[in-house]
C-alpha cells in the first residue's frame, strides 16, 4: 500500500510535467511551425531540462505529433459530444457543418492540425478521417452513393477544408452562404435521396429547416461566440 500511495504523487508530478511540454510547444508551434520549434524554447517556456523533454516525448517529432494528436482528440469530441443524424447523408451534412464550426472556434488547433509545413498522417490524423470514411461507407450501404468510397472521402474531405480554411483566414464571409452551397453541392452531386423522395422534395426540405425564423441567427451567433 506504501509503494502504491508513493507512487500516485511521481504519477500526478509526471502527468504534469508532460501536461506543461505539451502546452508549450502547442504555443511554439503554433507562433513559428513545425520548422521553428527549437526544444530550447519549449524546455524554457515549460520551466523543464531538455533531458526530461526527451525523457518523456524521445524525440522532437514525436513532440509534434503528440500536440497534433491532442488537437485532433478536441476536435473528434466535437464530433461525438452532439447527436448524430440517423440518415446518413444528413449525417454527412451535420458533419460538414460541425468541422467548419471547429475550425473557426479553433483556428490554432486547426492549423496546427492541417497546415503546418510538411503535414504527415499521425495516429489521431488516422482515425478523424477513418470517422468520416464510415459515414460514407455508411450511405454506400444505403444505395445511395454514386461513386466509390475513397474518391468519394477525399472529394468530401477536401471541400470541408477547403471552405474551413477560407473561412479562418477571412477569404469567405459568413455571409456569403459559400460554404453551405459547397456543402449542398457536393452532396447533391455524389449522393442520391432516399427511396420515395426526389433532389427537389429533398432541396424544399432542407430550404425549410435553414429558413426556419431565427436559424439564420442562431447560427451566426454561435459562430461569434465560438470564434
Amino acid at each position: 500500500m506504501a509503494k502504491r500511495a508513493n507512487g500516485r504523487p511521481r504519477e500526478r508530478a509526471s502527468e504534469a510535467t508532460r501536461k506543461a511540454i505539451l502546452d508549450a510547444a502547442g504555443e511554439v508551434l503554433a507562433a513559428v511551425g513545425e520548422d521553428g520549434l527549437s526544444i530550447r524554447e519549449v524546455c524554457a517556456r515549460a520551466g523543464v531540462t531538455a533531458p526530461t523533454l526527451y525523457h518523456h516525448f524521445g524525440d522532437k517529432r514525436a513532440l509534434v505529433d503528440r500536440v497534433v494528436d491532442d488537437c485532433f482528440s478536441s476536435f473528434d469530441r466535437a464530433f461525438v459530444d452532439r447527436p448524430v443524424p440517423s440518415d446518413p447523408v444528413e449525417a454527412l451534412r451535420a458533419g460538414f457543418d460541425r468541422y467548419l464550426e471547429y475550425g473557426i472556434a479553433h483556428p490554432v488547433h486547426y492549423q496546427l492540425m492541417f497546415e503546418r509545413p510538411g503535414v504527415r498522417p499521425t495516429t489521431g490524423a488516422m482515425a478523424s478521417y477513418d470517422r468520416l470514411r464510415r459515414v460514407v461507407v455508411a450511405i454506400e450501404h444505403a444505395g445511395r452513393l454514386t461513386l466509390p468510397v475513397e474518391p468519394a472521402t477525399a472529394a468530401f474531405w477536401a471541400a470541408m477544408h477547403g471552405v474551413t480554411s477560407l473561412r479562418i483566414t477571412g477569404g469567405l464571409s459568413a455571409e456569403s452562404g459559400a460554404a453551405e452551397l459547397v456543402r449542398d453541392a457536393m452532396i447533391d452531386r455524389y449522393t442520391r435521396p432516399a427511396a420515395g423522395r426526389t433532389k427537389e422534395s429533398a432541396r424544399i426540405g432542407r430550404a425549410r429547416r435553414t429558413n426556419r425564423p431565427g436559424t439564420a441567427a442562431r447560427r451566426r451567433a454561435a459562430l461569434e461566440r465560438n470564434a
